[in-house]
């Protein structure tokens, strides 16, 4: 039996990588009937920034005394440990002004705990703490094309940043499926979709 984290990014119900991430963990399902699911939407969950009293609880080992400080505390350890549990995390993320949505970002800044993800090493440097093993499949889409070799794939700040972090986690086995061209006109958007359903196709199979 394997754990599937599962996240949206996107807030729209249109959405095409969530369509994608959605068929994906759904093609797993298939396989492994009793696979347990945590799915979450980073945005509609409505995820807390991290503020200076947070900076305290999260990063500083101080004890939650306020509500907010609670709230924040609680929603760290709930995701972190979703996180923690998943042999495959699943996301289906939109690229917003040639980077990561802000609550993408701020679910990242929930689970980058010290001592729950990773840790400090003496003399300086951190060291992951994710057991190995997990992967992570990321349907990444976009309305133009900022991959392979566009012209424009150097204002892609999506993919190096998302290599970037989860291989801070220790997970280096991170895929990502691009749904190209997606605001462009004619049958731009529709090629898109197709060769990103052929990828996903193919991690499948």
């Amino acid at each position: 039996m394997s754990t599937i984290l599962h996240l949206d990014v996107s807030p729209r119900s249109t959405s095409v990588s969530a369509a994608l991430a959605g068929k994906y963990v759904a093609g797993l399902q298939q396989k492994d009937p009793a696979a347990v699911v945590y799915h979450r939407n980073t945005t509609r969950d409505s995820y807390p920034f991290v503020n200076e009293p947070a900076l305290g609880v999260l990063y500083g080992g101080v004890a939650p005394a306020t509500e907010p400080e609670k709230l924040i505390l609680a929603t760290s350890d709930k995701l972190i440990e979703e996180f923690l549990a998943a042999d495959v995390i699943v996301v289906g993320l939109p690229m917003w002004n040639l980077g990561v949505p802000a609550s993408f970002k701020a679910w990242v800044d929930l689970i980058s705990r010290p001592g729950k993800t990773f840790g400090y090493v003496a003399g300086g440097g951190v060291e992951p703490l994710v057991p190995a093993g997990k992967r992570v499949v990321i349907f990444h889409s976009s309305g133009g094309a900022y991959s392979g070799d566009s012209p424009w794939a150097v204002y892609n700040q999506v993919d190096p940043y998302l290599r970037t972090i989860f291989g801070f986690f220790g997970i280096t086995n991170v895929e990502i499926v691009h749904v190209e061209n997606q605001n462009r006109s004619g049958d731009a958007p529709a090629t898109g979709l197709a060769k990103a359903e052929a990828g996903l196709a193919a991690l499948l199979a």
